[in-house]
């Protein structure tokens, strides 16, 4: 493993020359807390799995088999303990996403409609290089499998000022439900749930506005990072189009453990409420998420699959529930987060645990499968990323996942912002919309799209 310290700069700036690239990703942490305190930029895959359609593709050449299945076997291939002293959870290995209608492969049963994007299903790439940025350290490093590796993606960074602000001049946003219709869907479910079809489920909805230029992706990310400390901010670009996340909710991590174990640890999140204008309100609306138990109920739900999902690839007796309904504030939003672990199988790597674990149960519902489908017959449109899984795999067996509930879609001069939220037997229809609303509001503000257009 070759390695060696760079000069510190911001990774935004780092990440300029490359923004838009095909295959160039900037997994940017929110602040230097010490779960958000990496940035991690790659470029130039060595080696690129794909889904297009339900086909896999590897290296350009399809294959038989699920792209999941793919991903573990090329993690296997490419698995080495060279660098496990270093500090950097990822110092090479595979990086990409993987979009909801991956749950497809998953649940055949629950397939619904496909990607309205110009987007793969699933795009991961072998990278053998990566810059690693430690912003509560305030080091940057970079890490290779080989000298030339390194030296490529050395000089492929930029070391000069951020983007500048991305405002542009939007027409009025629209959606593809109207307010009424998104109450109606609301409606259908908490009957689905009264009559015992399933017990919640997410829906959602896409809002679009159009740019009288072309929109500046990366400007865009750049300014949503610049305005909130979320956890999980990722910006890459495939075949013309671009995706910005600032997610607030970790899918999974893997991490070493005891006795060279592995251990696996999810962070559902399942209630929101908007930030108060001064510091009274603001603690006025954290206590009522806290005590509200229509939010409570469904965080605990959620909380339950998800332990019953790590059943399935950690040992038996391992799995604790760490943390139950904890509030966490965001720039724009509180959340309540709870926090689940468990020591992974030895059966098990982290690219496995990525295909048996998705979707997160957070955006789908429970019962997972009776939620997806309730679903695909609600929305009657795919959602692409949004809801799916970004993050890496490291070669040395670790990982780190966010679920894609915040993300923006460039595609030239359309901007789309999806946007969902959680469904019970005690949901308010108008409360349900406003709430997808409230989720909207940052990334079409800083895009220009103003707040008083919002249907």
């Amino acid at each position: 493993m070759e390695r060696y310290e760079i000069d510190w700069r911001s990774p935004l700036a780092a990440f300029a020359p490359l923004a838009g690239r095909d295959g160039a990703i900037l997994l940017h942490g929110g602040d230097a807390a010490v779960d958000a305190r990496w940035s991690f930029i790659v470029a130039a895959p060595q080696r690129t799995i794909v889904s297009i359609d339900g086909r896999t593709i590897l290296d350009g050449a399809p294959i038989c088999g699920s792209p999941f299945d793919a991903l573990s076997r090329i993690h296997r291939e490419r698995r080495h303990s060279a660098g496990s002293d270093c500090l950097s959870p990822l110092v090479s290995g595979l990086v990409g996403f993987c979009g909801y209608e991956c749950g497809g492969f998953c649940e055949p049963t629950a397939r619904g409609p496909s990607s309205p994007y110009g987007l793969p299903d699933f795009w991961f790439g072998a990278y053998d290089a990566v810059a690693a940025f430690d912003r509560l350290a305030g080091k940057a490093c970079l890490y290779g499998r080989s000298a030339a590796a390194l030296d490529a993606l050395s000089s492929s960074l930029g070391s000069g000022d951020p983007p500048p602000p991305a405002r542009k001049h939007f027409d009025a946003p629209e959606s593809n439900f109207s307010r009424e219709a998104y109450c109606k869907a609301v409606r259908e479910l908490r009957e689905k749930i009264g009559n015992g079809d399933l017990f919640q489920a997410n829906i959602s909805q896409r809002l679009e506005a159009r740019a009288r230029a072309p929109i500046d992706a990366f400007a865009l990310f750049a300014d949503v990072a610049r305005a909130s400390a979320s956890g999980f901010g990722a910006c890459f670009a495939l075949n013309g189009v671009s995706v910005i996340s600032q997610s607030p909710e970790r899918f999974f991590a893997v991490r070493p453990g005891d006795a060279g174990r592995f251990k696996i640890t999810a962070e559902p999140v399942k209630g929101t409420r908007p930030r108060g204008a001064t510091p009274h309100e603001d603690a006025v609306m954290r206590a009522a998420l806290i005590a509200d138990p229509k939010d409570r109920a469904e965080n605990i739900m959620i909380a339950d699959l998800t332990r019953n999902d790590l059943s399935k690839i950690c040992d038996d007796g391992t799995i604790f529930e760490d943390s139950i309904c904890e509030a966490v504030s965001y720039a724009n939003v509180h959340h309540l987060a709870s926090r689940i672990s468990g020591r992974l199988r030895t059966d098990i790597n982290a690219a496995d645990a990525l295909g048996a674990l998705f979707p997160c149960g957070s955006i789908t519902g429970a019962p997972k499968v009776e939620a997806m489908k309730a679903i695909a017959e609600i929305e009657q449109a795919g959602r692409g990323p949004y809801c799916g899984a970004i993050g890496y795999i490291d070669d040395r067996g670790g990982a780190d996942f966010s679920v894609a509930i915040r993300i923006a879609i460039v595609e030239e001069r359309r901007l789309s912002v999806p946007v969902g939220g959680g469904v019970t037997l005690r949901s308010e229809p108008e409360a349900e919309y406003e709430e997808t609303l409230t989720k909207a509001r940052q990334f079409l503000h800083l895009a220009g799209v103003k707040n008083r257009a919002v249907p």
